[in-house]
């Protein structure tokens, strides 16, 4: 088959997963089941056999199937790599919103370079101690230890305020964190045993790891209880995750295993979408990449996993020149910076001060590749 064919052909397949997208996304509950069948057609074409098999399931959960299908997806993955990378661009139409009201006015959002893509330069000379980010709360958070707000992540006080669902696990410090969670993504799940037991069980993963000291399972596990955040907050607003302007503004990055998709993430999938009837609204492809943004933008901190929109605008340096400061929760600068360089901050600032090697090494284990000036230069 010569080059034309193979490019006629991948867009022949794009174009059947665009369409029966379009289909499914507009009929939702009647939609028929084909049209799952010839999108998981269009998946295995495209050469992603772990989308396919969420539309194969779907559709042999109605139509009599011979399981052919799945079979072929799963030979086809004995041929993948360990590892592949997945990338979710962003666009530019909320950052007036959510992002530049908390920028300062001598700094602005640009294309930094192909590998890192967008960042924070500054386009005038700021001295040290001078604020790149104002002061804001998380958009979302997930607490990652017990006994904390599950809105803010402030330590409960003795008088704790539960959600009103007896069975619901979710406790908060004050009405007005209760009230705010309900409003942004609660009221669509607190009542929903199912995914209640989901977040526990992710949650028991995550502690699992801490204990066993596995850093890079145990933040995989902290980024999907935030992707559950955020497909809460889709549901209850009624749209695609991924429609919605905090989402869209996020570049994802994500490192994977094919087999891991074709497998305990697909069953997590799947899990979700009984207990929250969310196969025609959001498909597999939507939750890895909602797992991939949540992966790339969030931080983690002592007692919490945390979704900053400002903050997830400025990418990472082993010598950054940006840190939070503590007493306001400000980001500011920590030397003066010249016009024209990029404003950088650590995501992982306890390693700073470790040599090339271990640093690269610590780096890696938590899933992290730094390309940053100071890693190239292997200082």
């Amino acid at each position: 088959m010569d080059v034309n064919a193979v490019k006629a052909a991948w867009h022949g397949a794009a174009e059947l997963k665009r369409h029966c997208s379009h289909v499914i996304s507009t009929l939702g509950s009647q939609t028929p089941p084909e049209a799952f069948l010839y999108r998981g057609n269009a998946y295995y074409a495209l050469g992603q056999p772990y989308f396919a098999l969420a539309d194969y399931n779907t559709a042999a959960s109605v139509l009599k199937l011979s399981g052919e299908h799945q079979r072929r997806c799963r030979k086809a993955l004995q041929s993948f790599p360990a590892t592949q990378t997945g990338v979710y661009p962003s666009t530019d139409s909320h950052l007036h919103i959510f992002v530049k009201p908390m920028l300062s006015k001598s700094c602005a959002i640009e294309t930094i370079n192909e590998h890192v893509g967008r960042g924070v330069r500054a386009f005038e000379c700021m001295p040290r101690n001078s604020v790149v980010v104002q002061p804001a709360s998380p958009w979302l958070l997930y607490p990652t230890e017990e006994g904390l707000c599950a809105y803010c992540g402030t330590t409960l006080p003795e008088r704790i305020f539960s959600c009103g669902n007896r069975e619901c696990h979710e406790e908060y410090c004050s009405r007005d964190c209760r009230q705010e969670a309900m409003a942004l993504y609660h009221a669509a799940v607190c009542h929903n045993t199912e995914f209640q037991s989901i977040e526990l069980d992710v949650f028991a993963q995550m502690m699992e790891a801490k204990k066993a000291g596995a850093v890079v399972e145990r933040n995989a596990a902290a980024a999907q209880l935030l992707m559950l955040r955020v497909l809460s907050a889709g549901v209850q607003r009624h749209v695609v995750p991924s429609a919605m302007g905090q989402v869209r503004i996020l570049s994802g990055r994500l490192t994977f295993s094919p087999q891991v998709l074709a497998s305990s993430m697909l069953h997590l999938y799947e899990r979700l979408t009984r207990a929250l009837h969310i196969a025609t609204i959001v498909p597999y492809e939507e939750m890895v990449g909602i797992l991939a943004r949540m992966t790339a933008n969030c931080f983690h901190r002592d007692g919490a996993v945390e979704l900053h929109l400002p903050r997830s605008m400025l990418n990472h340096s082993c010598a950054a020149n940006v840190a939070e400061y503590g007493q306001t929760g400000a980001m500011i600068t920590t030397r003066d910076v010249a016009r024209g360089e990029e404003l950088v901050i650590n995501y992982y600032p306890h390693l700073k001060d470790l040599p090339f090697s271990e640093r690269t090494t610590e780096l890696v284990r938590r899933g992290f590749r730094c390309m940053c000036a100071k890693c190239q230069r292997r200082e």
